[in-house]
């Protein structure tokens, strides 16, 4: 895919591994994979991998906590850098598309709160009404800077349609699919290399 340098995140840290992208090349059954329930839709992903130290490929689940770290201990920890992006459509299901959306709105409200809690700080500060100023200002920080970790890790949630493995395997992604999406995958011909195909290309 063209022009894809600048989409993985650069930070101080340099990547010990080199950016890589995969694509899901061939059309998903229509069964979800984290429910093995009947497709009622297809959702675009983009899943980041980040060069941690707990792998150089895993998934963005690790994001917020390593946001948390630097957050507690700035000059310890920092935000890893991106090292694989894997994007397709992955096929959704109507249980999918209700808890995405449960999760879309706590992540807006929880910055609604936060947006509320800024204005409240400054008409505060501004009407010089002290026994309130500390409360408000303890809740903005670290409050809001934590609450912002959460927006992310809430966000992410609402897009990730599968657990996904960390990556060993340059060639591959493995994700942790329902039994009935296996099933699906197993009996599609599509996903079966032909006879004499080489089993080592990916």
């Amino acid at each position: 895919m063209p022009n894809t340098q600048a989409q993985w995140m650069k930070t101080d840290r340099p990547l010990r591994v080199e950016p890589l992208e995969l694509e899901i090349a061939q059309p998903l059954p229509d069964v979800c994979p984290g429910h093995g329930r009947p497709a009622v839709s297809r959702s675009a992903v983009r899943a980041c991998f980040y060069d941690t130290d707990l792998h150089p490929r895993f998934h963005s689940s690790n994001l917020p906590r390593d946001m948390a770290k630097t957050l507690v201990s700035p000059t310890r920890f920092g935000i890893s850098p991106v090292s694989t992006i894997v994007v397709g459509d992955w096929p959704v299901c109507d249980r999918c598309v209700r808890t995405a959306r449960r999760y879309r709105w706590l992540a807006r409200s929880l910055l609604l709160l936060m947006a509320v809690n800024l204005v409240a700080v400054v008409i505060v500060s501004v009407a010089n009404i002290d026994p309130l100023l500390a409360p408000l200002v303890l809740a903005l920080f670290p409050g809001s800077l934590l609450g912002l970790v959460l927006v992310v890790h809430l966000f992410n949630k609402s897009v990730q349609r599968v657990t996904y493995r960390p990556i060993y395997d340059e060639r591959f992604a493995f994700v942790q699919a329902h039994p009935r999406f296996r099933a699906a995958i197993e009996q599609d011909p599509r996903y079966h290399p032909p006879l004499g195909a080489d089993p080592d290309r990916p």
